[in-house]
């Protein structure tokens, strides 16, 4: 590491301390360490690398498995930080694999803010990367997230569950989208690729939900996958979200779509913190319409040209609206 940048005194925590990496001291963590985190018996509970380059340092953590879920990540990137802006450093970075959402969480814990989309092959392992930054100016965190978790891992009314997509999902989602009745409601109404729809179960959707950008679920009735809702477009500073729904055909007809968009509106309402959640539908989708009506929509009018099409016209759509004050 650059000198000057991790050259200050040991930093000392009720938990453990953080301490310049002896040379004799060898740590399976994947990378050459600066300091390492010693629990109170001098045990080594994890290691940060740093890298200088201009007045932006990015670092590196890794924590022993033994004590991983315990937040120890965040804490050791709080600890450093006020040492490394110290030596005058404007920017402290990292850079995790898109697929590593416990490092995510654990940098935007710290206070990190994700500041840029994917970056192709800047992670430490070589695979994209998201990036998230620290200022010394942003405090110690954690960075306040536009979507939060689902409160026990779900959202739930008794007969459905809405849950977060997870890799397991792969197959089934490939298959349901992959349905000509299901993907012909999309915005582009194309069945997606199966890289595409492997990137969306393994990762997309998640760092989506992690970014505040959207919130995609999965419908179970306790059989299983029956279709997917999302919230998109989240606009915090205005609001405002979009609701978009599909369901399996076989499962068309139960009234799962209704309770889902109920669940979602609920959540985004008073979890979220949104005004207002809309949603577009085809002018002939009828069976759509009669759902957003029975979960309380309003229709506010058509909006020409709404969506695409693959021939290259647009197709008109209706406007339905719910507000928080309804």
């Amino acid at each position: 590491m650059a000198e000057g940048v991790y050259d200050f005194e040991p930093v000392e925590s009720p938990a453990f301390s953080l301490r310049p990496a002896p040379e004799d001291v060898k740590v399976d963590c994947g990378f050459s360490p600066d300091t390492l985190a010693y629990g109170p018996e001098g045990a080594v509970w994890g290691a940060l690398g740093f890298a200088a380059f201009a007045s932006t340092v990015a670092a590196r953590y890794w924590v022993a498995p033994e004590r991983r879920g315990k937040h120890l990540a965040a804490a050791m990137l709080r600890a450093a930080a006020p040492g490394v802006f110290a030596r005058g450093v404007r920017r402290l970075e990292v850079r995790p694999p898109v697929r590593d959402q416990a490092a995510i969480r654990a940098a935007m814990r710290a206070g990190f803010r994700p500041d840029s989309g994917v970056a192709r092959g800047a992670a430490w392992d070589g695979t994209e990367a998201l990036t998230l930054g620290l200022l010394p100016e942003d405090g110690p965190g954690p960075f306040p997230r536009v979507l939060p978790d689902l409160p026990g891992g779900s959202l739930r009314d008794g007969v459905i569950a809405l849950r977060p997509l997870v890799p397991g999902d792969y197959e089934e989602h490939l298959r349901h989208r992959s349905r000509p009745e299901v993907y012909s409601g999309a915005v582009l109404p194309l069945p997606p690729s199966r890289v595409e729809a492997r990137e969306v179960c393994e990762w997309r959707a998640a760092l989506e939900w992690l970014r505040g950008r959207s919130a995609l679920m999965v419908i179970d009735d306790g059989a299983g996958y029956q279709g997917t809702i999302g919230l998109y477009d989240v606009a915090r500073v205005a609001g405002t979200g979009m609701i978009g729904y599909d369901l399996r055909p076989e499962t068309r007809g139960r009234g799962y779509a209704t309770r889902a968009v109920m669940l979602v509106r609920k959540w985004a309402f008073k979890e979220v913190g949104l005004d207002r959640v809309w949603a577009g539908t085809d002018v002939h989708n009828t069976a759509s319409q009669a759902v957003l009506r029975r979960a309380g929509f309003r229709l506010e009018g058509v909006e020409r040209g709404g969506l695409p099409t693959i021939a290259g016209r647009r197709r008109d759509t209706l406007l339905w609206a719910s507000l928080s004050s309804d």
